[in-house]
């Protein structure tokens, strides 16, 4: 008897060392993150053209424009000019139809890297017409994310644009950006945070046994998710979260040892505990 539960203990520590393994090894992203904040700047009738530059060495690396007729038509360029004469080397998540290119609209969260499907050397249109052409992507007037894949001195870096484009196509309105600084790592549509960055906001976590309630608190940024898994990989919670101090009740979740994958913005952290 010994025995035979000696072998599910080994069996289930084992499964709990793989899943461990794995989620503590994709929670934080890796490299250096430098995030921009700006003065949101629109692109309109009376400003059409408006080039960002990513990296900050006083060379624009995309421009954003609009079309300045009667019908809506926002656009982006991988040009740094005010008149897009020619095209750069950097690239556009997103994908082409036909004699056409379209930048995919980013949701946060989502992995910049070399394995997205990409576009460059062309116009990427976000919406045309109100979204008369059926593959426009910003159509919806919500802010979204543009995945850039650009180059800094024969390097290629990943980077993020959040903006928001008129559900008319009328205008952008450009809010933020970051890259990262270590050539070849990714960044996720919305990350801040470096990995430093991140580890300087200390957390803190308790289980409470006569209340069944996970406390979670963290010193700088405020918390935006948790999700819990079991020993079986097997999410149990999945909740979204606002403050810096936040209580998850377990009461509904048997007792056992539990992953929790705390998120803020820019960065997640994966805790141990053991409810009983």
């Amino acid at each position: 008897m010994k025995k035979t539960t000696s072998k599910k203990l080994s069996k289930r520590l084992l499964q709990y060392g793989a899943f461990s393994a794995a989620i503590m090894g994709t929670t934080d992203a890796s490299g250096q993150i430098v995030y921009t904040d700006i003065a949101d700047e629109t692109v309109d009738a009376a400003n059409a053209r408006v080039a960002i530059d990513i990296n900050n060495d006083m060379m624009g690396d995309v421009l954003f424009g609009v079309g300045t007729g009667s019908t809506g038509f926002a656009f982006v360029f991988p040009a740094s000019s005010s008149m897009a004469p020619g095209y750069n080397a950097n690239l556009f998540n997103g994908f082409t139809s036909g004699a056409y290119a379209y930048p995919s609209n980013l949701t946060a969260g989502t992995a910049i890297d070399g394995t997205n499907p990409t576009f460059g050397g062309q116009r990427g249109d976000f919406n045309y017409g109100s979204c008369g052409y059926p593959n426009s992507q910003f159509c919806d007037g919500m802010d979204g994310y543009v995945g850039v894949h650009f180059d800094v001195g024969g390097n290629t870096h990943y980077g993020w644009i959040r903006i928001q484009v008129a559900s008319s196509g009328a205008t952008i309105v450009i809010k933020d950006y970051a890259y990262n600084a270590t050539p070849g790592d990714p960044i996720e549509a919305g990350q801040t945070l470096s990995v430093t960055d991140f580890e300087a906001n200390n957390f803190s976590h308790v289980y409470s046994k006569d209340t069944k309630t996970l406390s979670l608190e963290s010193s700088i940024l405020p918390l935006t998710g948790i999700e819990i898994y079991n020993v079986l990989g097997k999410v149990v919670i999945n909740k979204s979260l606002s403050n810096t101090q936040e209580y998850i009740d377990m009461s509904t979740v048997s007792d056992g040892i539990y992953l929790a994958k705390i998120k803020v913005e820019g960065g997640s952290k994966t805790i141990k505990f053991i409810k009983n």
